[in-house]
């Protein structure tokens, strides 16, 4: 119950990586240690991970309508009186009751409701995937293509209620985490609050016109040497950061190795996996780690559909959203150490560069 209480509070705020989602898969595996402890030789049955599956999409409907802006839940509109409506204006009020104030006012279920299911969609299709791969059970023919019923058979595949609010009769103590103090602060705005369904994570936007980035890296200044221009401006394709890279002005220490401007923020900003892009040379840099990195084709092309590494042809260049799209694909689907390993395996002397003092 207290595990559950503390993803409940933290999964509020984006600095935590802890979701519910998460929290999910460690009750579900553990469950059966837990079970076997209490009653020793009984086996495990599917009603148990039911239960922690009705527990925890619960208290992610609640994070749903803490976090609703008040521009979604004040939307009226004519269509109304459904269960689902009732019942989701039912749970509003009692959540408002805990909290007062903080909470705004509802003059219409419909908008409250539709932002209810858009935002516990995710958490489904995942819950969905990892009880398909837990137990090997073969999902309807509806869940594989997007269509009007899949809402309904994704709630049969996981043996729930199609109107989910039927679940949190059950559960007033979720009710009752809502007064602690942590919540109210957040939503008086003691910090940024996730908002849900969660975007999809996403590289900076870069400009069409090469040149854009050419005069942004030129008006870059070494942040540890005063006014001096940086010589190899490295812009992270991840938060927008620009680095002074490959120079011993910015050098760092990490886990008592002195490493670059790259290196040490790829530790910072994506645990020791970094997207960067060498402004002056027009390359995309990949680095893992400390040892391990590559080179990778840019997104900028000339008007023959050609890269210019290096800037030797001086042909004007403009992004191509395809070959970006294609990095942004790499980076999400987790795919850049492998494209590392395939570099190195295929050129040797990638192995024996200093990638960390990039």
């Amino acid at each position: 119950s207290e595990f559950v209480k503390a993803h409940f509070m933290s999964s509020l705020h984006p600095g935590d990586s802890r979701f519910l989602a998460s929290l999910q898969v460690y009750a579900v595996l553990s469950y059966t240690s837990v079970h076997c402890l209490d009653q020793s030789g009984c086996s495990v049955v599917d009603s148990g991970h039911l239960h922690l599956l009705h527990l925890v999409t619960v208290a992610h409907l609640i994070q749903i309508l803490l976090t609703s802006t008040t521009e979604e839940v004040c939307m009226d509109q004519d269509i109304g009186g459904s269960e689902e409506e009732e019942l989701t204006c039912q749970l509003y009020s009692t959540l408002k009751k805990y909290l007062g104030s903080v909470l705004p006012e509802v003059s219409s279920g419909w908008q409250l409701y539709r932002s209810l299911k858009a935002g516990v969609l995710p958490f489904l299709r995942a819950t969905a995937l990892f009880f398909h791969y837990l137990n090997s059970t073969t999902p309807p023919a509806e869940l594989l293509v997007t269509g009007p019923g899949q809402w309904e058979a994704l709630c049969s595949y996981l043996s729930l209620p199609s109107n989910l609010l039927l679940l949190h009769h059950n559960q007033q103590t979720l009710l009752e985490w809502c007064c602690h103090p942590s919540v109210r602060q957040m939503l008086q705005g003691g910090g940024a609050i996730i908002r849900f369904p969660r975007e999809s994570n996403r590289l900076i936007e870069l400009p069409e016109d090469y040149s854009v980035l050419i005069n942004q890296a030129s008006s870059f200044t070494c942040p540890r040497s005063g006014r001096d221009k940086s010589r190899a401006p490295t812009l992270c394709l991840v938060c927008g950061c620009m680095l002074c890279s490959h120079s011993y002005c910015c050098r760092t220490e990490v886990d008592g190795e002195d490493v670059g401007a790259c290196t040490a923020h790829s530790f910072t900003c994506g645990a020791g996996l970094g997207l960067f892009f060498r402004v002056r040379e027009s390359q995309v840099l990949f680095v893992a780690g400390k040892t391990k990195g590559c080179l990778y084709p840019p997104p900028y092309l000339d008007d023959y559909g050609e890269t210019d590494q290096g800037l030797k042809r001086g042909n004007p260049l403009h992004l191509c959203a395809e070959r970006y799209r294609k990095i942004e694909r790499l980076w999400r689907q987790h795919g850049i150490t492998e494209i590392i390993g395939h570099a190195q395996e295929a050129n040797q002397t990638l192995v024996t560069i200093n990638w960390q003092h990039l």
